[in-house]
Protein backbone atom coordinates (compact mmCIF):
# COMPACT_ATOMS: atom_id res chain seq x y z
CA UNK A 1 0.00 0.00 0.00
CA UNK A 2 1.27 3.54 -0.98
CA UNK A 3 1.19 6.50 0.83
CA UNK A 4 -2.30 8.18 -0.49
CA UNK A 5 -2.28 11.92 -1.60
CA UNK A 6 -5.78 13.82 -0.53
CA UNK A 7 -6.12 17.14 0.34
CA UNK A 8 -7.95 15.92 3.85
CA UNK A 9 -4.53 14.41 5.10
CA UNK A 10 -3.03 15.77 8.48
CA UNK A 11 0.19 17.33 8.20
CA UNK A 12 2.60 17.08 10.54
CA UNK A 13 5.98 18.94 11.19
CA UNK A 14 8.55 16.82 13.41
CA UNK A 15 12.01 17.96 14.91
CA UNK A 16 15.18 16.30 14.49
CA UNK A 17 14.98 13.05 15.70
CA UNK A 18 18.70 11.40 15.21
CA UNK A 19 17.80 8.36 14.50
CA UNK A 20 15.42 7.79 16.18
CA UNK A 21 12.60 6.12 13.78
CA UNK A 22 11.01 3.92 16.34
CA UNK A 23 10.33 6.62 18.69
CA UNK A 24 8.67 8.58 16.14
CA UNK A 25 6.54 6.44 14.67
CA UNK A 26 5.31 5.52 18.19
CA UNK A 27 4.78 9.04 19.50
CA UNK A 28 3.08 9.73 16.89
CA UNK A 29 0.64 6.32 17.38
CA UNK A 30 0.50 7.53 21.28
CA UNK A 31 -0.89 10.65 19.71
CA UNK A 32 -3.19 9.33 17.60
CA UNK A 33 -2.65 10.57 14.52
CA UNK A 34 -3.65 8.51 11.35
CA UNK A 35 -4.20 9.75 7.47
CA UNK A 36 -1.30 11.96 7.77
CA UNK A 37 2.23 12.54 6.44
CA UNK A 38 4.96 13.79 8.56
CA UNK A 39 7.60 15.91 7.66
CA UNK A 40 11.50 15.96 9.43
CA UNK A 41 13.77 18.79 9.76
CA UNK A 42 16.62 16.98 8.67
CA UNK A 43 19.13 15.15 11.18
CA UNK A 44 16.90 12.24 10.68
CA UNK A 45 20.13 9.79 10.86
CA UNK A 46 20.40 8.60 7.62
CA UNK A 47 23.63 6.97 6.42
CA UNK A 48 25.14 6.48 10.41
CA UNK A 49 25.76 2.26 11.24
CA UNK A 50 26.12 -0.37 9.05
CA UNK A 51 25.04 -0.60 6.25
CA UNK A 52 21.56 -1.45 5.76
CA UNK A 53 20.63 0.25 9.36
CA UNK A 54 17.89 1.96 7.67
CA UNK A 55 16.65 -1.05 6.18
CA UNK A 56 16.33 -2.68 9.28
CA UNK A 57 14.59 0.76 11.16
CA UNK A 58 12.25 1.08 8.53
CA UNK A 59 11.33 -3.05 9.24
CA UNK A 60 10.21 -1.74 12.67
CA UNK A 61 7.98 0.71 11.94
CA UNK A 62 6.64 -0.53 8.53
CA UNK A 63 3.56 -2.11 9.67
CA UNK A 64 2.64 0.57 12.68
CA UNK A 65 3.60 3.04 9.12
CA UNK A 66 0.43 0.85 7.19
CA UNK A 67 -1.62 0.59 10.19
CA UNK A 68 -2.48 4.08 10.44
CA UNK A 69 -1.89 5.57 6.68
CA UNK A 70 1.40 7.55 8.07
CA UNK A 71 3.83 8.65 5.56
CA UNK A 72 7.46 10.19 6.72
CA UNK A 73 9.30 12.36 4.59
CA UNK A 74 12.88 14.13 5.90
CA UNK A 75 14.57 16.76 4.41
CA UNK A 76 18.76 16.26 4.39
CA UNK A 77 20.46 17.76 8.41
CA UNK A 78 24.55 17.65 8.44
CA UNK A 79 23.82 14.67 10.51
CA UNK A 80 22.51 12.87 7.41
CA UNK A 81 24.23 11.13 4.65
CA UNK A 82 23.73 13.10 1.29
CA UNK A 83 23.81 10.39 -0.60
CA UNK A 84 20.76 8.76 0.73
CA UNK A 85 19.17 12.18 -0.82
CA UNK A 86 19.40 11.26 -4.19
CA UNK A 87 15.65 9.51 -4.81
CA UNK A 88 17.14 6.24 -4.75
CA UNK A 89 16.96 5.06 -1.08
CA UNK A 90 13.15 5.71 -0.07
CA UNK A 91 10.37 3.33 1.03
CA UNK A 92 7.29 2.74 0.61
CA UNK A 93 6.45 5.29 3.64
CA UNK A 94 9.70 6.82 4.37
CA UNK A 95 11.29 9.09 1.78
CA UNK A 96 14.66 10.90 1.62
CA UNK A 97 13.72 14.13 -0.20
CA UNK A 98 16.25 15.76 -2.56
CA UNK A 99 17.31 19.54 -2.38
CA UNK A 100 15.04 22.06 -4.07
CA UNK A 101 12.68 19.67 -5.15
CA UNK A 102 9.17 20.83 -4.62
CA UNK A 103 7.09 18.13 -3.38
CA UNK A 104 2.71 18.22 -2.93
CA UNK A 105 1.36 17.16 0.24
CA UNK A 106 -1.91 17.73 1.64
CA UNK A 107 -2.49 20.14 -1.12
CA UNK A 108 0.20 22.31 -0.40
CA UNK A 109 3.38 23.27 -2.39
CA UNK A 110 6.39 22.42 -0.12
CA UNK A 111 9.49 23.63 -1.24
CA UNK A 112 12.57 21.29 1.14
CA UNK A 113 16.14 23.26 1.36
CA UNK A 114 18.39 20.38 3.52
CA UNK A 115 22.20 20.42 4.56
CA UNK A 116 23.82 22.65 7.21
CA UNK A 117 27.25 23.35 8.11
CA UNK A 118 28.27 21.67 11.63
CA UNK A 119 29.72 23.88 13.76
CA UNK A 120 30.94 21.46 16.27
CA UNK A 121 32.94 19.95 13.74
CA UNK A 122 36.10 20.85 15.76
CA UNK A 123 34.70 20.43 18.96
CA UNK A 124 37.22 17.99 21.31
CA UNK A 125 34.99 16.09 23.83
CA UNK A 126 36.99 16.58 26.97
CA UNK A 127 36.17 12.61 27.61
CA UNK A 128 37.65 10.79 24.43
CA UNK A 129 39.63 13.94 23.76
CA UNK A 130 38.61 13.84 20.10
CA UNK A 131 36.91 16.07 17.67
CA UNK A 132 33.96 14.61 15.36
CA UNK A 133 36.19 15.86 12.87
CA UNK A 134 38.87 13.85 13.65
CA UNK A 135 36.97 10.93 14.34
CA UNK A 136 35.84 10.93 10.78
CA UNK A 137 39.36 11.34 9.52
CA UNK A 138 40.22 7.84 11.19
CA UNK A 139 37.15 6.17 10.07
CA UNK A 140 38.32 7.26 6.50
CA UNK A 141 42.33 6.27 7.31
CA UNK A 142 41.28 2.89 8.46
CA UNK A 143 39.31 2.33 5.54
CA UNK A 144 36.05 1.48 7.22
CA UNK A 145 32.55 2.88 5.68
CA UNK A 146 30.84 4.32 8.48
CA UNK A 147 30.78 8.18 8.89
CA UNK A 148 29.96 10.55 11.59
CA UNK A 149 30.03 13.66 8.84
CA UNK A 150 30.24 14.44 5.38
CA UNK A 151 32.11 17.39 3.81
CA UNK A 152 29.53 18.37 2.00
CA UNK A 153 26.85 19.08 4.32
CA UNK A 154 26.00 22.83 3.71
CA UNK A 155 23.10 23.45 1.85
CA UNK A 156 23.12 23.11 -1.78
CA UNK A 157 23.15 26.58 -3.58
CA UNK A 158 21.17 27.06 -6.78
CA UNK A 159 23.48 29.22 -9.21
CA UNK A 160 22.02 28.78 -12.67
CA UNK A 161 19.11 26.10 -14.16
CA UNK A 162 15.36 25.32 -12.70
CA UNK A 163 14.38 23.84 -9.63
CA UNK A 164 12.67 20.24 -10.02
CA UNK A 165 9.54 19.13 -8.47
CA UNK A 166 8.06 16.17 -7.52
CA UNK A 167 4.08 15.53 -7.96
CA UNK A 168 1.61 13.28 -6.26
CA UNK A 169 3.15 10.51 -8.12
CA UNK A 170 6.71 11.35 -7.08
CA UNK A 171 7.54 12.00 -10.58
CA UNK A 172 9.83 14.96 -11.32
CA UNK A 173 9.06 17.93 -13.51
CA UNK A 174 10.71 21.33 -13.93
CA UNK A 175 9.37 24.64 -13.23
CA UNK A 176 11.85 26.64 -15.69
CA UNK A 177 12.77 29.34 -13.39
CA UNK A 178 15.94 29.57 -10.69
CA UNK A 179 13.72 29.51 -7.81
CA UNK A 180 10.24 28.93 -7.51
CA UNK A 181 7.78 31.14 -7.86
CA UNK A 182 5.24 30.74 -5.45
CA UNK A 183 5.29 27.81 -2.75
CA UNK A 184 3.39 27.86 0.60
CA UNK A 185 5.82 26.23 3.43
CA UNK A 186 9.70 25.96 3.20
CA UNK A 187 11.27 23.09 4.91
CA UNK A 188 14.64 23.50 5.96
CA UNK A 189 17.51 22.34 8.25
CA UNK A 190 19.23 25.75 8.97
CA UNK A 191 17.73 29.07 9.25
CA UNK A 192 17.91 31.94 7.37
CA UNK A 193 20.16 34.59 8.94
CA UNK A 194 17.20 36.87 9.36
CA UNK A 195 15.95 34.51 12.06
CA UNK A 196 16.20 32.92 15.26
CA UNK A 197 18.73 32.28 16.77
CA UNK A 198 21.05 35.13 16.33
CA UNK A 199 24.55 34.06 15.23
CA UNK A 200 26.93 33.56 17.87
CA UNK A 201 30.64 31.98 17.48
CA UNK A 202 32.03 29.38 20.18
CA UNK A 203 35.42 29.27 20.71
CA UNK A 204 36.04 25.97 19.07
CA UNK A 205 34.69 27.08 15.52
CA UNK A 206 37.19 27.60 13.40
CA UNK A 207 37.18 30.89 10.79
CA UNK A 208 36.47 28.32 7.73
CA UNK A 209 33.85 26.73 9.63
CA UNK A 210 32.64 30.05 10.91
CA UNK A 211 32.64 31.58 7.27
CA UNK A 212 30.66 28.64 6.03
CA UNK A 213 27.83 28.90 8.32
CA UNK A 214 27.50 32.71 7.50
CA UNK A 215 26.93 32.02 3.75
CA UNK A 216 24.71 29.31 4.25
CA UNK A 217 22.24 31.15 6.73
CA UNK A 218 22.59 34.20 4.09
CA UNK A 219 21.78 31.88 1.30
CA UNK A 220 18.91 30.61 2.54
CA UNK A 221 17.83 34.40 3.66
CA UNK A 222 18.12 35.01 -0.28
CA UNK A 223 15.65 32.25 -0.92
CA UNK A 224 13.33 33.65 1.62
CA UNK A 225 13.18 36.69 -0.39
CA UNK A 226 12.73 35.06 -3.90
CA UNK A 227 10.26 32.14 -2.73
CA UNK A 228 8.36 34.56 -0.20
CA UNK A 229 6.53 32.07 1.29
CA UNK A 230 3.69 32.40 4.31
CA UNK A 231 5.46 29.30 6.52
CA UNK A 232 8.86 28.25 7.20
CA UNK A 233 9.66 25.55 9.50
CA UNK A 234 13.03 24.44 10.44
CA UNK A 235 15.24 22.64 12.94
CA UNK A 236 19.28 22.18 13.61
CA UNK A 237 18.98 24.21 16.24
CA UNK A 238 17.28 21.53 18.97
CA UNK A 239 15.54 24.70 20.22
CA UNK A 240 11.62 25.99 19.66
CA UNK A 241 11.98 29.62 18.10
CA UNK A 242 9.06 31.24 16.69
CA UNK A 243 8.35 34.56 14.77
CA UNK A 244 7.90 36.77 12.06
CA UNK A 245 10.06 38.21 9.05
CA UNK A 246 9.00 40.89 7.17
CA UNK A 247 10.08 41.22 4.04
CA UNK A 248 9.71 43.48 0.46
CA UNK A 249 7.40 42.17 -2.16
CA UNK A 250 7.77 44.62 -4.63
CA UNK A 251 5.16 43.26 -7.03
CA UNK A 252 2.44 44.30 -4.37
CA UNK A 253 4.17 47.72 -2.96
CA UNK A 254 4.47 46.61 0.47
CA UNK A 255 6.11 44.69 3.12
CA UNK A 256 4.56 40.55 3.38
CA UNK A 257 5.27 38.30 6.23
CA UNK A 258 6.92 34.99 6.85
CA UNK A 259 6.17 33.07 10.17
CA UNK A 260 8.64 31.10 10.87
CA UNK A 261 8.72 28.34 13.49
CA UNK A 262 12.32 25.95 14.92
CA UNK A 263 11.15 22.83 16.18
CA UNK A 264 12.98 21.39 19.33
CA UNK A 265 14.34 17.43 19.27
CA UNK A 266 11.45 15.32 18.37
CA UNK A 267 8.92 18.02 18.82
CA UNK A 268 6.00 17.44 16.42
CA UNK A 269 3.48 19.70 15.55
CA UNK A 270 0.28 20.02 13.24
CA UNK A 271 0.11 22.53 11.01
CA UNK A 272 -3.27 21.27 9.41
Amino acid sequence: MVCEKRTERQFWICGDIHGEVSGLVRNAVNRGISCADIRVVGDFGAGFGRPKSMDVAYGKVRAALERNDICIYTVRGNHDDPAFFDGKHDFERLHFLPDHYIIELCGKKIYPIGGAVSADIDFVDPLTRKSRRMVNDALVRYGSSKRVWWPDEAPVQLAVGSVPSADSTGSSTSSGTLFPECVDIVVSHEAPLSFDPPLVRADYVRDKTWLKILESRKYLDYVLSQVKPALWFYGHYHKHFEGVALRDDASHDSMRQTRYISLDIAEMMRVF
